[in-house]
Formats: structure tokens, sequence, C-alpha cells
């Protein structure tokens, strides 16, 4: 399964934001399903606490749970429950008290000094038995509250889990284990850089250098399999684990990223190790192009397509990336961390949250087209760089510039449609970085979805036209010579309905976009 589905199987895209940390019970919800509304988002991703699932040993509430549920439902959006447990962000926060001073019953790990870290260790069996009994009690609730309806559509099980200040847990459980022999299922993986290995069956001897975040990676991924082990017997959803990401600083675990996290380097290890999750999925906040593709590209796998469940909700590069994610990437999902935060107290966007609210707006907008399209190799986009005006892509058929407005890209047709459409409050969207989502659909029909681009098309001639410059430089062979140019919007069914029919001085130019609209357009073949 690829692709999060509603109650009746149907596919959509996970355009999320995500509450707080402590918002789950309080009237932050509230702010934070206003939020996902002014975003376009579909979905909610929400922690529900382990201390308040169980707030004495063996005795469980789901109260908490339920409330969460029916907020969500209410809203008419889906809910991804976030299992703040044994890890937040490797820390044990939300933990039963008993959980947390008992530690000869539940295991803090060690560091190398022997000294106790602020994580519990993932070799504690009984820390790893009473998590998944409480969540197994909270599975067993979501399935006979909201089986029927579908309200929660996937858990993520811990946030970020791994150990912080240690490369690995140095405590006398954790040392027994790593003399034992690497697992069979481990034993043909290479990790990159591992210096030299000598084969035998130790975890040095398999993984070199990175023996200690192996042996970490292996027994967290163990833990967490055990955990989505226990809910998928008893209501078989989505699971997924997000990710303190390892491409960071000097890629030390421990030191710059959770050691013993589902980072790139020991990915194939948690496939093995937990096959029962179903997405392991990096939380990226990194707004450089070049590290983003990087990240993206590390967790796009055949056996794992791309989700992001946090992001940032608000700069024009995160917009940017959202983009990039959904298109260059195939993403199935990307959500954006701290909701609450991104409107001001008169319920309105703040400055900083348009264009990544635009984008996610987009994303929906286009969205039933891209999923039926995404695999085709007809999904094309088009993202502004720093200093860049234009960007040129070729099809077959035709040549496509796409120019950016605000870089002093062509300006070619915008006064007139502007002048004609145009609000003056609206004016930011003027400004945009420029990104935009192109999917051919047809010889001669394209789908533009976007912000800050205007598009133009040129027929290319036949290879072997002895009239090709005359038809290059003659406007037949431009997108003035076009059937129709249709501004819509997909309906439930997934058909294009057409809201708003451009001609005249709405075409003589390049085709623009500047709200997340789709605009159809159908050239003409005959030139």
């Amino acid at each position: 399964m690829r692709y999060f589905r509603d109650k009746n199987g149907k596919p959509f895209l996970m355009l999320g934001v995500q509450a707080h940390n402590s918002s789950t019970g309080t009237w932050m919800m509230d702010k934070t399903i206003q939020v996902a509304r002014l975003y376009g988002a579909n979905t909610i991703e929400a922690p529900v606490y382990w201390n308040w699932v169980e707030p004495e040993e063996g005795k469980y509430d789901l109260t908490s749970v339920k409330r969460l549920i029916e907020q969500v439902r209410a809203a008419g959006l889906k809910l991804i429950i976030l299992w703040f447990a044994t890890s937040k962000n490797g820390h044990p926060n939300y933990a039963p008290d008993y959980v947390k001073t008992t530690p000869d019953r539940y295991p803090y790990a060690k560091g190398p000094d022997g000294v106790s870290v602020a994580s519990l260790s993932p070799h504690g069996v009984e820390t790893m038995k009473a998590d998944a009994r409480a969540y197994g009690e909270m599975m067993k609730f979501i399935r006979d509250f909201d089986g029927d309806e579908g309200t929660v559509i996937a858990m993520q099980i811990e946030n970020e889990m791994g150990l912080a200040n240690t490369d690995m847990d140095y405590g006398s459980a954790a040392r027994e284990d790593y003399k034992k022999p690497v697992p069979e299922i481990l034993r043909g993986i290479v990790l990159e850089d591992a210096g030299p290995v000598t084969g035998e069956p130790t975890w040095p001897g398999i993984f070199g250098r990175h023996a200690h975040e192996a042996f970490c990676a292996y027994y967290h991924a163990a833990y967490l399999e055990h955990i989505a082990r226990t809910g998928k017997e008893i209501y078989p959803i989505p699971t997924l684990t997000n990710v303190m990401v390892g491409e960071q600083g000097d890629e030390e675990p421990g030191l710059n990223y959770n050691s013993g996290s589902a980072a790139g380097r020991v990915l194939d290890i948690y496939k093995a190790a937990a096959p029962h999750l179903d997405y392991l999925c990096p939380d990226i906040y990194n707004a450089p192009f070049s590290e983003y593709e990087r990240i993206a590209a590390r967790y796009t796998r055949p056996d794992n397509p791309l989700m992001v469940p946090e992001s940032s909700g608000q700069g024009e590069a995160n917009a940017v990336n959202m983009v990039r994610a959904f298109t260059k990437f195939k993403a199935i999902g990307v959500a954006c961390f701290g909701a609450e935060s991104f409107a001001d107290s008169q319920g309105n966007l703040k400055p900083g949250a348009r264009p990544v609210a635009l984008s996610m707006r987009m994303m929906g907008n286009i969205a039933p087209l891209l999923i039926r399209n995404i695999d085709k190799g007809n999904v094309y986009c088009f993202l502004q760089e720093e200093f860049q005006s234009q960007q040129y892509l070729r099809l077959e058929k035709y040549h496509v510039l796409a120019s950016f407005i605000r870089s002093g890209g062509t300006a070619r047709g915008l006064g007139s449609a502007i002048d004609l459409r145009g609000n003056p409050e609206n004016d930011h969207v003027l400004k945009e970085r420029g990104r935009a989502v192109l999917i051919q659909t047809g010889e001669h029909e394209f789908y533009l979805c976007g912000a800050g681009v205007t598009v133009n098309f040129r027929k290319r001639p036949d290879a072997l036209d002895e009239d090709r410059y005359a038809k290059l430089t003659s406007r037949m062979a431009t997108n003035l010579n076009h059937l129709h140019v249709e501004e819509g919007h997909f309906d439930d069914n997934g058909d294009f309905v057409v809201d708003y029919v451009r001609n005249g001085d709405e075409t003589n130019y390049d085709v623009y976009v500047h709200e997340g609209q789709v605009v159809r357009l159908r050239l003409n073949p005959v030139f």
C-alpha cells in the first residue's frame, strides 16, 4: 500500500498540520483545526500520551483518545495519532510515573561513563512490554470507536526515537547483547563508510566504524517492531515512525542526532528488523534545497515512499520544498509542525505562514490528478532557485519555458489579467517564489497549478521539417494557438470542473498561475 486511504479505500494525498506537543486535550486543538482549514489541510497529526492512557500501572483511561478523535471527526478531517510513550525526541517525557521512577524494572540507558542518560533503554524488556500493552489498549479502543468511521488513518509509534549524548547504551543488559552474534537478517547489510570489516558475525566485524550505531539501531527497531506488531494484530492500520535525520553536522550518532534512530545510514537495518512499520519518515526542517533533496532522496525507496511528518510551516524555502517533495520525490504526505503558531490572535495566517499554506492548498487542488499520474513520467515541476528567472523543460512535441515573476522573468500577459481580476489584498502572491506543477495528460493537453509562474509553450517542428525556423518563430507555434484555457477544480470523483474560461486578453501571452489555481490548457494540434 502506497498512499493513505479513506474508509472507502480511496487514496488521497496527506496534507497535514501537526499540533504542538502539549495541545491534545486543551483549547489549543481548536486552533490547530482552524489552521488546518487555513492551510487547506486534510489531516491533523496530534499526540496521545502514555501517562494519560495509563495514569497508574494496569489502569487505562482512553478519554483523551476519544475526545481527540471526536474533535477531528467533527471538523471533517483525518487524524494521525502520535504515540508519545517511551520516546519524545529520545526522552521519556510522556512515560507514566511508575515507569520513570522504577529504573530497576524500566532501566535508563547509560553512556560510556556509566552515568544514565535521559532516555529509556531499548534493552529494557519490561519497558517494551508495558509500552506495548498500553498501545494495545489504545488500538482496541480506536478499532471499536473509529473502525467504521475511519477518522484515524495511521499511527505514529514514538517520536524521534533514539539516544542523545551517547552512541549506544552501555548498561549491563546492552553490553551482554553486544557480545551476541549479529542477527542473521542483518549480516548481508553493508553500511557506507564503514571502513575495513572482517566479515565475522560481530557488530564491528560486519559494520566497522558504525558498529555501535548499527547495534543501537537494531534494538530500537526491534522495540518498535514489537509495538507495531502488537497494534496491527488488533487493528491493522498503517504505522510509521518519525526520524531525527542523520544528515546534519558531523553525522555522528549521539553527537549530531539520536543514535538508534532510523537515520538514513541504517535504513536497511530498520527495514529488516521492523517489517510492521510501513513508513520510516524523516522530519525535514532543512531549508536549503540541496540538503532537502539529499534527505528526501535517501528516504524515497521502493519499500519506503517518502512521507514527511514534520516540516516547517513558514518561509518560502519550505513552500518550495513541499512542492519538491510531492513532485520530484513522489511523496505520499507532508505535514507542518506547530500549527497553532501559524495564525495570529484574529485567526488570520501570519505573513511568514502564507507561502507554505499556499503550497499546501496548491497541492490539494492538483492532488487527484497527481495521484493518477505520478508514476507515468508525465509530472513535471518548476521550482525557482536563488537568482533564477526562468526554467526550461523540453518535451517531445513542445518547448516549455517557465518564467518566475518576482525575479524579473517575463511579465507578458500579466497586465491585463491582473488588472481585470486583481485584488490589492492579494498583491503578495505576485511576489511569491515561483513554484508550479505541470502534468501532461494528452499529446496536446496540460494541467498547470502553481504560484508566481507564467509558462509559454512552443510547438517543436518535426525533426525533418525544412520549414522549422519559420514555424518556431510564428506565434501560431505558441500557446496563443490554443483550443481552450480553463480554470477549474477537481470534484469528489476526481473529474475536472470548469469554473472560469480564459480567452482574449487572458490568453494572448503566457499561461499564468498566481494563487494555486488549476489551469487546463488544450493546444491546437493543427499548425
